[in-house]
């Protein structure tokens, strides 16, 4: 069973609005540039030579769409190329790399708990923030391994047409059948799923870790049977587009989809669960200190912007905010107005505990 990131989702999102016209060619070129997906796109894997530099994301069909196209400003900049490899940077391909002395990638698009495991084992060098300026993110978006060069946030999507004409007003609707009648949808995956249990139940966001997983598995239990578990944000979406349920904890930018859609698809920014992605360097990178400096260009707001409104994912840079139309604040969950009984999903301690709380989680839905 293969785990879909929200990062393979985000380009599986721009490719469809490509596709469809509801985004130029131009315009997805510069989202891409402005998280480094790059300057150079080629088939196959990348291998990084002199003045060049290798970055690994989960690419897929956005490599495909975006072949041989090049031109981004930090190339301009500086005339180092960049190349996209979009194979995926899963912590088990950088551990095979390093440990075969044969590294070829010198950044990858993870998250932060990807981040903190890699650094944990020797897999991926300390971020230089001699070099990168740590300032350019929010608070708690530099780590010693990673630095968060866009967020993304799971939210409690609805159909309006099925809730009474009442919104729900965070996970404690969720779970209220009484008051919401019909299915709902979670996530197969388990970092956002067992919070908003808890949340449900009254856990305030600074009391949430370590996770009280026997007591949030407790309170799923009478549920299970009437939750759809999704594992792609596709799949996710479909289940509220066909009205298989009446609401959904699902990434904020297929619930943006949907309404944009059907207006009476929407969502509620109450409780959402903010998680952020991480740039890293994998130990012996070919392009050397070279790397920080693209880093660095990649945490500039106004390519922060642009990414956000091809595909989403939300500037880490303060900054960006000053940029913004009422449109772009809409879908960006660090948006003051949408900062309600927030709780920033924990890469430290999926970091220690993830694996563990997967398989246990895989285990009890799967009954």
């Amino acid at each position: 069973m293969k785990r879909q990131t929200f990062q393979q989702d985000a380009f599986e999102i721009a490719r469809h609005k490509l596709r469809s016209g509801a985004l130029s060619r131009r315009d997805f070129i510069a989202a891409l540039s402005a998280v480094g997906l790059t300057a150079v796109l080629r088939p196959g894997a990348a291998h990084a030579q002199v003045g060049e530099i290798v970055v690994c994301n989960w690419g897929g069909a956005a490599i495909d769409a975006f072949r041989d196209a090049y031109g981004i400003p930090f190339t301009e900049e500086t005339g180092i190329e960049v190349v996209v490899d979009g194979a995926g940077p899963s912590t088990g391909a950088v551990r095979a790399m390093v440990e075969a002395g044969n590294v070829i990638w010198d950044a990858t698009d993870g998250g932060m708990t990807d981040a903190a495991v890699l650094g944990a084992g020797g897999y991926v060098e300390p971020i230089d923030y001699g070099i990168v300026d740590a300032s350019l993110v929010g608070e708690g978006m530099a780590a010693e391994y990673g630095i968060a060069n866009y967020i993304f946030s799971n939210v409690l999507a609805y159909d309006a047409a099925r809730t009474g004409g009442e919104p729900p007003a965070g996970w404690k609707d969720f779970f209220d059948f009484d008051k919401f009648p019909g299915k709902r949808t979670m996530c197969k995956w388990v970092q956002g799923q067992l919070e908003a249990v808890l949340m449900a139940d009254g856990v305030r966001p600074e009391d949430m870790y370590p996770l009280d997983v026997d007591r949030a598995f407790a309170l799923l239990e009478p549920y299970v049977e009437d939750i759809i578990f999704w594992e792609s944000g596709a799949q996710s979406q479909q289940l509220l587009r066909e009205g298989e349920v009446v609401m959904g904890n699902i990434w904020h930018t297929r619930a943006n989809l949907l309404r944009m859609e059907n207006p009476d698809l929407t969502w509620t920014w109450q409780n959402q669960l903010i998680f952020a992605s991480a740039w890293s360097v994998p130990k012996g990178n070919p392009a050397g200190a070279e790397v920080y400096n693209f880093i660095n260009s990649s945490l500039q707001p106004e390519g922060q912007v642009t990414l956000l409104r091809a595909m989403g994912n939300g500037p880490t840079n303060p900054a960006a905010i000053g940029l913004m139309t009422e449109e772009d604040k809409a879908v960006y969950a660090l948006a003051p107005e949408n900062l309600k009984d927030v709780l920033h999903v924990s890469a430290a301690y999926y970091a220690e505990h993830d694996a563990e709380v997967q398989n246990r989680f895989l285990d009890f839905i799967s009954r």
